[in-house]
């Protein structure tokens, strides 16, 4: 009997220390392969998992009572000295990556800022030169006018004068009557509406519309109609607009006419109006076909983003509403108020931390999600490419805004998602995901990030495995010859190919979460709402907050303010960030 209670004595010694031989080869190579800090503490991790082990199964070997209590004893001081290193390799390890991250992040904060210093330096050096060339340019284009005026014969003196004169004395009748036919028709414009609508935008009008001091045969008060700022608002810049262009085509009448006449002077004689307009189908064909797309940009986004620019320096708010009233020009108080006014500043500051945070996060998260979506799709050994790809392609044929609304249905405190938990006994409460305050509502805002990942995922997986099939499949190999794994090969090769192909990409998918107006809005409505700040929630962005300012409470100049500063944030980082990427600096620059 004793010999068999030796015999399974050492039975179970060898049985640990083979799986302890074992434990030890599997945190050996896991570490080789894989490199990790964090595998190499679970590697740790194991090892003291399987002495434990082992000692508790010395613990059950033939021996006394008493060297039992010891044994067990012994244990328990091993089982703490073992939890006691795991916990000490833990501080030290997260020590070192966070130390290293943060000298990272600061070098790398430190040198960008540099960068940006030294950038405005020169900008600001080299402007009195910039602009002492600018005005050497057009007191040159004035004395060439002046020039041309005094040196010219009397149909080239007349062009300045009636436009077109020029051509038609040189023998281009056609083109010089069109001319003249412009400058005859800006003349009438200007003397019926076009005189009073430039002087309306500087007054922004005088007459207020009242209502009571008459009345009608009937006793009914009758209403005076006054200017409306609004409009004459409107009306000015489109007439400074057609100034402007009027001005530009009569310089150019001018130059036409001055060069059919040095045609002349040479003996040649003058193009005619045919051959003019057969080039415009051919030679010039380019001026054509942009001249469509630059009336619809100057209609559809030049004006509209001039007149909110100029509703920034009027005091167009909910207490001078057209055209029950009128509003005047104000200069940049608004733009002071956003930073001097402690309810609007209170309000601006941290929904601008969120933006950028927002926009941080999502578009990180949908990038890189995307980029491993595409890895594990694209991957050897996949079975069913075709319906993963179909399955998470249906995300963006599905109209965005119908996601948006079954989500807000799934989240909401009463619908599907806490109803199962509930029955399922996971929760004892009902979780408000889009409008819990706790912890500076983070609930909600994690919320919307989750709901864009599923959302914005898969463009990025798209866009990614059409540049992963690009990837030359010989440097995969070379690589893996060398030693590389897998980490190594994604590092090195796969995602700076990526980034290569996608870094204007990345930086217009960071600008539209800046301005992702759709999922905030749809599905939390900027909530939940908190005191102190000035009509906004928690999840407001600039952009949802600025549909609220206007929208809602019809402060047209604030929405302006932050209009223009979402803007030129947008602008100033994506030239920044564009300046530096590698698409920008050619593909010969790229590297491996």
């Amino acid at each position: 009997m004793d010999n068999d209670r030796d015999s399974i004595g050492d039975l179970r010694q060898k049985i640990f220390h083979g799986w302890l031989h074992i434990g030890e080869l599997v945190c050996i190579w896991t570490y080789r392969i894989l490199h990790g800090w964090v595998i190499w503490l679970l590697s740790a991790l194991i090892a003291e998992i399987v002495g434990l082990a082992l000692l508790i199964g010395r613990l059950f070997k033939k021996g006394s009572t008493s060297s039992v209590r010891k044994r067990v004893g012994a244990l328990r001081r091993e089982i703490v000295h073992g939890w006691l290193h795991i916990g000490e390799l833990v501080c030290i390890w997260t020590y070192r990556i966070l130390h290293g991250w943060v000298i990272w992040l600061t070098s790398a904060l430190i040198a960008e800022i540099v960068g940006i210093a030294i950038s405005i330096g020169r900008f600001f050096k080299n402007l009195p030169f910039r602009i002492a060339s600018l005005g050497k340019k057009i007191w040159a284009g004035i004395k060439d006018f002046a020039l041309g005026f005094v040196r010219g014969n009397v149909w080239e003196k007349l062009s300045h004068l009636f436009m077109g004169f020029g051509n038609i004395g040189a023998g281009q009748y056609i083109k010089g009557s069109i001319f003249f036919l412009i400058e005859a028709g800006f003349i009438v414009f200007m003397v019926l509406s076009g005189g009073s609508a430039f002087v309306g935008f500087f007054t922004l009008g005088t007459h207020v519309q009242s209502t009571g001091e008459t009345v009608d045969e009937w006793g009914n008060p009758v209403v005076t109609h006054g200017d409306n700022s609004l409009l004459m608002l409107l009306f000015g810049v489109c007439t400074i607009l057609l100034i402007i262009a009027f001005l530009c085509i009569y310089v150019s009448s001018v130059q036409s006419g001055r060069k059919a006449w040095d045609v002349r002077r040479a003996g040649g004689r003058p193009q005619g109006f045919r051959k003019d307009l057969f080039d415009l189908f051919d030679r010039k064909l380019y001026k054509t076909m942009l001249f469509i797309p630059i009336v619809c940009v100057l209609a559809f986004t030049v004006i509209p983003l001039v007149y909110m620019i100029l509703m920034a320096f009027t005091s167009y708010d909910h207490a001078h509403l057209p055209p029950a009233s009128l509003f005047d020009w104000i200069g940049f108080d608004m733009f002071g108020q956003v930073f001097s006014s402690a309810k609007i500043a209170g309000t601006f500051f941290p929904i601008l931390g969120w933006t950028l945070l927002w926009a941080l996060l999502a578009t990180v998260s949908c990038y890189f999600g995307g980029i491993l979506l595409a890895l594990l799709i694209n991957k050897k050994g996949i079975v069913g490419r075709p319906v993963f790809r179909t399955v998470f392609v249906l995300t963006i044929a599905i109209p965005q805004f119908i996601t948006l609304l079954t989500m807000n249905n799934f989240l909401h405190i009463d619908g599907p998602l806490n109803t199962a938990l509930l029955d399922w006994g996971i929760i004892s409460q009902r979780i408000d995901f889009l409008g819990n305050v706790a912890y500076d509502s983070i609930l909600p805002r994690m919320s919307v990030l989750v709901v864009n990942l599923w959302i914005g995922v898969p463009y990025t997986m798209l866009i990614t495995t059409g540049v992963l099939m690009n990837i030359p499949k010989d440097l995969y190999e070379a690589a893996r010859i060398d030693g590389a794994n897998p980490v190594t090969l994604f590092a090195r090769i796969t995602l700076p190919y990526v980034l290569f192909v996608t870094g204007p990409y990345l930086i217009q998918q960071f600008i539209g979460n800046i301005n992702n107006f759709n999922i905030i809005y749809l599905l939390t409505g900027g909530g939940p709402a908190v005191p102190g700040y000035h009509i906004a929630g928690k999840t407001d962005l600039l952009i949802t907050w600025l549909y609220k300012l206007t929208i809602e409470q019809s402060d047209y100049n604030l929405g302006a303010v932050i209009g223009i500063y979402t803007f030129a944030a947008s602008a100033v980082f994506s030239l920044f960030a564009y300046s530096r990427t590698s698409a920008n600096k050619g593909e010969g620059d790229f590297q491996v």
